[in-house]
């Protein structure tokens, strides 16, 4: 990335951050075009080329910065708790709190998460899963595993969580409809049968 970008003014620079994400989440990568995004970004693609090289690079410029901004609604979120379900209700109300929010930065999250380009899933993939380790150390580390009933694997059941989240959001993501109050209420009532199902 050009690092000119940064000298133009902070509205401008957001209106083609905001234009990006859209054309991305509702398209994807293979069918969105720098064209679209320049034009609903109102910049010339000329210009546009200059900032970004190329689709790819603007496409993992967003990617990184979806990052920071789950970072910093989920630190909103993060009480100190050594309860795992609970600290798993907490992500639960911060990708609520990013949906209302932010809805097309999520939605492309998500799909980017999804995407099907090699040369996109595997950068975002190498990412996520990164990421994902870390924050499961971390939990791991703070968590009374002791209230787990025995012989259950809480790693294995974070992963479960993750993949069923997945799998909840994929809809939404080609509908281009988020249902944050349904997700939050949904996964209330499945952590609550969790609790029964794993815990003492």
């Amino acid at each position: 990335m050009n690092p000119k970008f940064y000298t133009l003014p902070e509205e401008k620079q957001e209106r083609i951050i905001r234009a990006a994400y859209e054309v991305f989440a509702k398209c994807g990568y293979k069918k969105a075009s720098m064209s679209e995004i320049a034009s609903a970004g109102e910049i010339s693609k000329s210009l546009l080329f200059h900032y970004f090289r190329n689709k790819k690079e603007l496409y993992l410029y967003l990617w990184k910065k979806v990052n920071s901004v789950s970072v910093r609604i989920e630190t909103e979120y993060c009480t100190e708790t050594e309860d795992f379900l609970e600290m798993i209700w907490q992500k639960v109300l911060a990708r609520g709190a990013f949906m209302r929010r932010y809805p097309m930065v999520y939605l492309f999250s998500i799909r980017a998460l999804l995407e099907e380009e090699r040369e996109i899933q595997e950068c975002v993939r190498m990412d996520y899963e990164a990421g994902y380790c870390r924050v499961l150390d971390e939990m791991m580390e703070k968590a009374d595993c002791t209230k787990f009933r025995p012989g259950i694997d809480v790693r294995l059941l974070c992963q479960q969580i993750d993949w069923i989240m997945m799998t909840y959001l994929r809809p939404m993501v080609f509908t281009g409809e988020l249902e944050p109050e349904k997700f939050e209420k949904d996964f209330r009532k499945m952590i609550e049968q969790w609790k029964i199902a794993y815990t003492r």
